[in-house]
């Protein structure tokens, strides 16, 4: 947009006249009107209490604001998603907007009062600057109204069934022929952690499993899985693999009468192998939904559950189908699989007698084949060799141990433990109760399981060999979903558990990948309890996302100039580049704006959107204009979360700052290419430059703060073989590392005094 078509509205605030005390506000607003294409300079004392009626006369009227005051990243009363609403309210867009931080990073870091107007006037200069070229924000309107939650058990159900409840249509897939996963194969949960008692599975599974099945808006594909995935305009483009459909779940009643007639049976792998089943059956009696189900690897293709399917549902040459459907949110309810006990050698997993927490669950519900054990040790805790807790399995056996006191008064109990962990309320209790009831619980290293006489087994610890006839290993937990996770593009902890978005305090359920969200167990150890909750957050989540989003800051490819270099797709941690034969492609609706891409191209094929370098460097132009001319000048690029709430605490706490700090907020670090660095410098523009990013381990964009350390130790290895005078200096500074950042830039500006 042309300057002669702008009509841009500056908004002043006062903050109750307080900021008027250091800044010269008619200064301020002379400077304003100056500018061109300003239409109109407003001034308020209280604009955060009621802006929309402040400025009721002008909707519609400014197609841009420039709002000089408050921190929009700080400000309890006047942050940037309130802005966001003001923008709406008055029908600008929002790349058409910035803010001018005269508050925390200005009145309270100075004292001296032409100090403190000389830099408003300044940072008012540097907001007109990247106001006047930035471009309208992207909007990603034309997202898929329909979801894929992959997954159907307690975890996937509850999301697919509160999505449906919403209004969304919703895939479902599972791999198994029935609904519920682990879950149905624990014939006791546990209720909550805050109350000490258990609830059927047979139960709970059928209710949800009802409750999904029956849900018109959800679509459930049983023995199916996801193959492959594409983005494509903000949208997942995904591959499914319908299994062999020999029962038709349309026709089938669940009669059973095919079982009766199937002559053929085979070890049932729901039940670890205890009990057989029919070739045609279900996994167990109450499986949802209620049809019948076909090994086809085991079929002699007999017919005779052909003849009598009352229904005709069998057809024994059925074929999969692959389908490809567009979903514009996905969520991942994986589940865990159990650790692979026989890396475990001194645990003797190999012993008939030796069986795992799972499969220990299935022992109980077919009442141990009628021989209950005479004595029972259960082994917890391989954290040590896996590298993390697995969270349920100490909450698991105080559960069995209080229910094996109180159904097998004849069988003997031992815990052996390192370090028990009986968290919440519930668990508590059950331990408690357990001990009254004289379970053993022994702290001590199992060293060795071995082979016994009369076929016992003995448990060899650090305090000395105990026996016993069963021993239950609580197996490590680890994730199933991994392979379709990298499908979608989200990256993964070293275990295989996603990432979660930073913040993760406030983003538990989201990927890094834009609209792909990770619920139950799929992104960390949960009870069937948390597991439900999470389904139905996760669908709120969802239903919000699919809306679509409006993102002043995304990057975009200039296709005649990309390289083909593939190196944008190495350094998204988002999953938002697609890369082929033509070059790269970004996703804006999935893309995070965080410019990791932007810098690191070398042909210059990419654009960050409202933050490209001329625009930076028309800011550092101005930056210093009305500075004292003996002041060292030191411009700082922070980071928009972390580095940049530091720079406005260090007004909130009380530091103060040399007069000749200037910030500039941008996205992540390693959003900012050090040749802007090497030619800020270059040119005189300033004296010092300071680039600031989130703490090791907690940067928004997983690595980009690693990046952009290892751009500024070659960076100063340049600088110091040129011989260079000034200061490039990268730190990391977290939101609470205040007293740093203000240390640091004391530190340069005394540095650069001396020099």
């Amino acid at each position: 947009m042309e300057n002669k078509n702008k009509r841009i509205g500056v908004v002043l605030c006062s903050c109750g006249g307080l900021l008027e005390k250091k800044i010269n506000f008619s200064s301020l607003f002379e400077k304003a009107q100056s500018l061109s294409g300003i239409e109109a300079v407003l001034k308020f004392a209280d604009f955060c209490l009621s802006p929309e009626e402040k400025l009721a006369d002008y909707k519609g009227h400014f197609t841009h604001l420039l709002f000089v005051g408050c921190s929009e990243r700080s400000s309890l009363s006047f942050d940037e998603k309130r802005l966001e609403k003001l923008l709406s309210f008055l029908e600008i867009d929002p790349g058409f907007a910035e803010v001018v931080n005269i508050k925390e990073q200005c009145f309270m870091i100075h004292d001296d009062s032409s100090a403190a107007t000389a830099k408003a006037l300044d940072l008012l200069q540097m907001g007109y600057e990247k106001l006047i070229t930035n471009h309208s924000a992207y909007s990603s309107r034309e997202i898929a109204q329909k979801a894929l939650v992959i997954g159907a058990g307690v975890a996937g159900m509850s999301c697919a069934k509160s999505l449906g409840d919403l209004g969304v249509k919703v895939t479902l897939v599972e791999e198994k022929s029935y609904i519920g996963g682990h879950a149905c194969q624990i014939p006791l949960l546990w209720q909550s952690e805050g109350y000490p008692s258990v609830c059927t599975s047979e139960c709970i599974g059928p209710v949800i499993g009802r409750e999904t099945l029956f849900q018109d808006n959800v679509s459930l594909f049983l023995s199916s899985k996801v193959t492959a995935v594409k983005k494509k305009n903000g949208n997942f483009i995904v591959t499914i693999e319908k299994g062999p459909q020999f029962v038709d779940p349309r026709k089938c009643i669940g009669c059973g009468e095919c079982a009766v007639v199937c002559p053929e049976t085979v070890p049932n792998d729901f039940d670890i192998g205890l009990k057989n089943r029919k070739v045609i059956d279900k996994s167990f009696k109450l499986a949802v939904p209620n049809v019948y189900h076909l090994i086809k690897e085991a079929c002699t293709e007999c017919g005779e559950c052909e003849i009598v399917c009352p229904t005709k549902a069998i057809d024994l040459k059925a074929q999969s189908e692959t389908f490809e459907e567009t979903y514009g949110a996905v969520a991942l309810a994986t589940g865990f699989s159990g650790y692979d006990m026989n890396t475990f050698e001194k645990l003797s997993y190999h012993l008939p007698n030796v069986v795992t927490m799972l499969e220990f669950e299935r022992l109980w519900a077919n009442k141990f084949k009628g021989k209950p054990p005479i004595s029972i040790a259960f082994v917890l805790c391989q954290k040590d060799e896996v590298g993390y807790c697995s969270r349920l399995c100490c909450l698991a056996a105080m559960k069995h141990a209080v229910r094996l006191s109180m159904a097998y008064l004849g069988t003997e109990v031992n815990v052996y433990y390192k370090s028990l962990r009986s968290c919440g309320r519930a668990f508590e209790a059950f331990r408690r109760e357990a001990e009254n009831k004289g379970v053993g619980f022994i702290q001590a290293e199992v060293e060795k399981i071995e082979p016994g006489e009369e076929g016992w087994l003995k448990v060899i610890t650090e305090k000395g060999e105990f026996e016993a006839d069963l021993v239950v290993l609580a197996e490590p937990l680890v994730p199933s979903g991994v392979k379709v996770a990298k499908m979608f593009g989200v990256e993964l902890d070293p275990y295989g558990f996603p990432y979660e978005f930073q913040p993760r305090v406030i983003n538990p359920l989201e990927t890094y990948v834009e609209r792909v969200f990770a619920i139950g167990t799929a992104k960390g150890f949960k009870d069937v309890q948390e597991s439900v909750e999470s389904g139905q957050a996760a669908a709120l989540r969802i239903y919000g996302a699919l809306k679509g989003r409006v993102a002043k800051y995304v990057s975009t490819v200039e296709p005649e100039k990309c390289s083909r270099c593939g190196m944008c797709v190495a350094v998204c941690p988002h999953g938002a580049i697609n890369f082929d034969e033509n070059g790269a492609q970004i996703e804006a609706a999935l893309c995070k704006g965080c410019g990791l891409c932007y810098a690191t191209c070398g042909s210059n094929a990419i654009k960050l959107l409202n933050l490209e370098d001329f625009q930076l460097l028309k800011m550092a132009e101005v930056a210093f204009n009305n500075c004292s001319p003996d002041e060292p000048r030191i411009l700082a690029f922070l980071c928009y979360w972390c580095s940049y709430a530091a720079g406005d605490l260090m007004g909130v706490y009380g530091e103060k700052i040399p007069a000749g700090y200037r910030s500039i907020r941008i996205r992540c670090s390693a959003s900012l290419n050090p040749e802007v660095v090497f030619e800020i410098l270059a040119r005189d523009l300033a004296d010092g430059v300071l680039v600031a990013g989130c703490p090791p381990k907690n940067c928004h964009h997983l690595w980009g703060n690693d990046m952009e350390t290892r751009r500024f130790k070659l960076a100063g290895k340049i600088f110091k073989e040129l011989g260079v005078k000034k200061i490039a200096r990268w730190e990391h500074i977290g939101v609470t590392m205040w007293p740093k950042l203000a240390k640091v830039l004391r530190s340069m500006h005394d540095s650069l005094k001396q020099t």
